[in-house]
């Protein structure tokens, strides 16, 4: 009997062990960089957290011109940092709520100029800036566990997909300034004029006002030979010659970069497809063939009105069926991101070398260090007036038409709507029958509507289309009509000499 009980009690003992080994649950171990960020119970689904991350869920929400609240970022969730996840170095800990840390965000990138497209689902935001460079902005959220790294608070994280890192890092100083609440958008566009390069570009100024020994002649032939240069990149079939043609051009038509006889030259090519327009006041020229300047000017003309080069060739059908379908299909996506990159360098090439010209007749009485100095014989309103009216010779399509056309997509494009509004501003300035025919194809709605847009997210399109909007409404004199009709009847009578010493030599 004894002896029963005894087997009967072992029996016992060895189920109330099993559970002790048939449960057991080990913890995931936490990363050395983001301990306690993450609860022991957290697991890592990389397929699903990485496609949130890109935002492909549909709380994906694009800035648009609405009536509701005047942030436009207001994250309703904000993610735990997952175990295993590499914070940036480009990041901040901010013991603040999450709303008031996306609030001065969004103004930064408002003040910055920079195209934001905000998630509220996950509180992210994709960034594009005038540039081509593209960021990710995201903000976690600390636990403030006993094992963490941070107390209770937001991470704000911000990683560079593409683009310039020098330029990346100007920005990202801003930005992380901001979100520990040491931006002031105000003093910032006092300091800086809203550009973020403002104190290198200055740099770059005194050190061309320091050059010497330099004669117009040797500046001129200079500036034939980069262009020339840039001309070879652009006719190029490969994707990054023609963007690095784009940019060499972009550079060759700032006065800030290169110097204002450079820029003059570079901004008659791009205008005119010439530059025998430009001479030295000595009186000496050079002699270089101009096929290449017009190439370039139709190119530009093409990038700006139709988004592509020339005539590219489709693909043919054997060439397609020669490829996969997944294959193609990127193909496609990459040449459709590139032809948006050339378009919008070709937006800002066409927009300075506008400005080259309009501002050219305001400095022609204070030369730089030279000997001598290169002027332009047409004045702004020749220059705009024969632009416009042989660009539409080429393309069939007038300009105007296409810049206010560019300007009405500011909500998805916002640089490309900036750099439409600094063309339509000197242009209209500079010819009273460009901003009629403004007017007459609805720029003024159109230029209400972007300014709201610039308003709320963009500071560099809130100033263009002020510019653009004072010139369309302002009120023009007597004396400025008597002088554009004594021009008209100046041209006309240049026009009818012209004329006639050419039937005389025939």
């Amino acid at each position: 009997m004894d002896r029963d009980r005894s087997v009967k009690k072992n029996e016992e003992n060895v189920k109330a062990d099993e559970p002790s080994w048939r449960f057991a649950q080990i913890n995931p171990p936490l990363a050395a960089s983001v301990a306690g960020e993450a609860e022991s119970s957290d697991i890592i689904d990389k397929a699903s957290f990485f496609a949130k991350a890109e935002g492909k869920t549909s709380g994906l929400i694009e800035e648009e011109v609405t009536d509701e609240d005047a942030n436009p970022w207001s994250p309703k969730e904000v993610r735990t940092v997952p175990a295993f996840y590499p914070l940036e170095k480009s990041s901040r800990f901010i013991e603040d709520d999450h709303l008031a840390v996306a609030s001065r965000l969004s103004e930064c990138l408002r003040a910055l100029s920079v195209h934001a497209t905000y998630n509220d689902e996950i509180a992210t935001a994709s960034l594009v800036t005038g540039e081509n460079v593209e960021m990710h902005l995201s903000l976690w959220k600390t636990s403030g566990a006993p094992t963490s790294r941070y107390p209770v608070g937001i991470v704000v994280e911000l990683q560079r997909r593409k683009g310039d890192s020098i330029v990346f890092h100007r920005y990202n100083r801003y930005i992380l300034d901001a979100a520990m609440g040491e931006f002031d958008s105000c003093e910032f566009q006092s300091s800086t004029g809203g550009d973020v390069a403002n104190m290198y570009t200055k740099k770059a100024e005194r050190m061309l006002k320091m050059k010497t020994g330099k004669t117009a002649a040797t500046e001129e032939e200079n500036a034939i030979i980069a262009v020339e240069i840039a001309h070879g990149l652009l006719m190029k079939d490969r994707m990054d010659a023609r963007q690095l043609g784009l940019e060499s051009l972009c550079l060759l038509t700032d006065p800030t970069k290169t110097g204002n006889t450079t820029a003059l030259i570079a901004s008659h090519v791009v205008l005119l497809g010439t530059a025998q327009d430009v001479t030295i006041s000595s009186g000496e020229g050079v002699i270089f063939d101009e096929s290449p300047f017009q190439e370039i000017r139709e190119t530009i003309l093409s990038l700006v009105q139709f988004n592509k080069i020339g005539e590219d060739a489709e693909l043919s059908d054997d060439e397609r069926g020669s490829m996969e379908e997944d294959e193609f299909e990127s193909q496609q996506i990459q040449e459709r991101e590139h032809l948006s990159i050339l378009h919008n360098l070709a937006l800002a090439v066409m927009a300075n070398a506008l400005q080259v010209v309009e501002k050219n007749e305001s400095t022609d009485n204070e030369p730089e260090r030279t000997e001598t100095n290169s002027k332009a014989r047409l004045d702004c309103k020749e220059i705009a007036t024969t632009f416009m009216s042989e660009g539409k010779e080429i393309t069939n399509k007038e300009i105007l038409s296409t810049l206010i056309s560019e300007l009405g997509k500011a909500a998805k494009t916002p640089h490309n709507a900036t750099l439409s509004a600094k063309c339509l501003s000197s242009l209209m300035g500079a010819s009273e029958d460009a901003r009629k025919r403004a007017k007459e194809l609805g720029a003024k709605n159109v230029v209400a509507t972007a300014l709201d847009v610039g308003v709320r997210t963009h500071a560099k399109l809130e100033t263009e289309c002020k510019k653009v909007f004072k010139v369309l409404t302002r009120v023009r004199t007597q004396e400025e009509e008597q002088q554009d009709a004594q021009q008209d009847a100046q041209q006309d009578e240049q026009q009818d000499e012209q004329q006639d010493n050419e039937e005389e030599n025939n």
